[in-house]
Parts: structure tokens; C-alpha cells; sequence
């Protein structure tokens, strides 16, 4: 008979043989993606970013921000999809989450740009941010995401970005499209019910941060009427960090 204290051991191991594949199939997937987008050069000094980053970071920012709408334009009234076998799911928490899994909307275990090691869904959800979903019949299609409060932000390790949450802000992430839906207007479709929450709830504005890399949430951002009004850098050698905004002078 096997002692129970060895079948233990053999799962952890086995779960932490199962976590760095799922970490290195992410990472590699990401290599790919650089060298098929921007050739080798670029994979080379992502590569060299990569394996310094425990020691240094420098990280540069485009900032916006978007007025929160409670009806639509004209253009996004021609562009809004049809609604059939489009849900809008808004989760606040890991539990909610673990419903919706039981009626097969899962988003936590999916690789995005932001769920890193796909974890990171979990811990926002755990650390008070919202997740704003849809799903097309049961297939996870489009994803955004708003911290309300301070702590939240804090908590969650995003950038320390300015934001008047006293003021009827709040801080926007991880927007995403699963590249099997994009241009089909899900996004917009959730960026509408979106708004509609956060006027119920009082909020007016939303401040983000998009990576200068970030090719398809600078996309997002410009097609959806935010507003550039500025530019920041952080920067991070061991435990030492300097957060930095340079406002547009077109904003001015």
C-alpha cells in the first residue's frame, strides 16, 4: 500500500510539472507571435528584457481616458452586432466565477495578453477588480476590466496611474478580443453593457494605461473615441520604483 504522504508528494510534483509547462507553452506561443510580428531583432531584445526583468524594468505608457456613455453614437448604433448567442456576463468575484463555469462560461483558464500563467484572472477577481464578459454561445469571445478604488489598484500591482476615484473615476485593463472574434463588433457589444453598469454605479470616466507594445490595445482604445492625453514611464531596479506622467501638450 502507498503511503498517503508519498501520494501527496507525486501530485504536488505533478502540479508543478503541469504549471511550468502551461508556462513555457505561454511563453513560447509569445515568441512566437514576436517573431512572426516584428521580426528577430525585436524577438532578441524581448528575449534580453525577459531575462533581466527581475533586476530592471522600464516600461513606457500611452494614457487615455474615456468618457462613459449612456447612449450611442450613430456610428456605434450602425456597428452594434446582433445579439444572437451573445451573452454579457459582469463577474465581481472568484465565486461568481465558479458559477459560471458550472453553465460553461469559463474565462479564468483562458491565455490572453493579461492572464499571465493564467492566474492573474483569478487574483483580480480576488483583489476587487470587475471583469466585464462575452461569450459567444459558450466560447469566450471578449474580455475588459475596471478597478473602482485605490486599494483595488494597489493590491492588484497595476501602475500607479492618477486616478480621481473620489471624482467619479476609475481605472480601465486588460482589454481583450479572442482573435476569432475580432471585427465582429463584440467588443463594442461589450463596451456598451459595460457603460451601462458604470452609469448605474456613478462612474463617468475611465483612465487606462496601454503598453507602447500593445498593438491591439492601442487598436481599442483609438477606434472607440478615448482620448490620448498623455505619456508615462515606469521604471523598477529591485525594490526601488519610479512612476512618472508626462501630460500631452495637445491636451493642454
Amino acid at each position: 500500500m502507498v503511503p498517503s504522504n508519498f501520494k501527496r508528494l507525486r501530485i504536488s510534483r505533478f502540479l508543478v510539472f503541469e504549471v511550468l509547462m502551461t508556462n513555457l507553452k505561454i511563453l513560447w506561443t509569445r515568441a512566437r507571435e514576436i517573431r512572426q510580428e516584428d521580426g528577430l531583432i525585436k524577438l532578441f531584445r524581448s528575449i534580453s528584457l525577459f531575462m533581466i526583468s527581475p533586476i530592471y524594468i522600464r516600461n513606457s505608457f500611452y494614457l487615455y481616458e474615456y468618457h462613459v456613455k449612456n447612449r450611442l453614437s450613430p456610428n456605434e448604433v450602425m456597428r452594434k452586432p446582433v445579439t444572437n448567442d451573445i451573452v454579457f456576463k459582469i463577474v465581481t468575484s472568484n465565486q461568481d466565477a465558479d458559477k459560471l463555469e458550472l453553465e460553461h462560461y469559463k474565462f479564468r483558464s483562458y491565455h490572453t495578453d493579461f492572464n499571465n500563467g493564467l492566474t492573474t484572472y483569478s487574483r483580480w477577481l480576488d483583489k476587487g477588480a470587475i471583469a466585464f464578459c462575452t461569450f459567444a454561445r459558450n466560447d469566450f469571445a471578449a474580455i475588459t476590466w475596471v478597478i473602482s478604488s485605490r486599494y483595488s489598484q494597489d493590491r492588484i500591482g497595476a501602475p500607479p496611474l492618477k486616478v480621481d476615484y473620489a471624482d467619479h473615476e476609475a481605472f480601465s485593463r486588460g482589454a481583450w478580443v479572442n482573435p476569432k472574434y475580432r471585427n465582429q463588433g463584440l467588443y463594442l457589444f461589450t463596451k456598451i453593457n459595460r457603460d451601462q453598469y458604470l452609469t448605474n454605479v456613478g462612474i463617468r470616466l475611465l483612465r487606462t494605461t496601454i503598453h507602447t507594445t500593445n498593438k491591439m490595445g492601442l487598436v481599442l482604445q483609438r477606434k472607440f473615441e478615448s482620448r490620448e492625453y498623455g505619456k508615462a514611464q515606469l521604471t523598477r531596479i529591485l525594490f526601488w520604483r519610479s512612476w512618472r506622467e508626462t501630460p500631452d501638450n495637445r491636451s493642454i
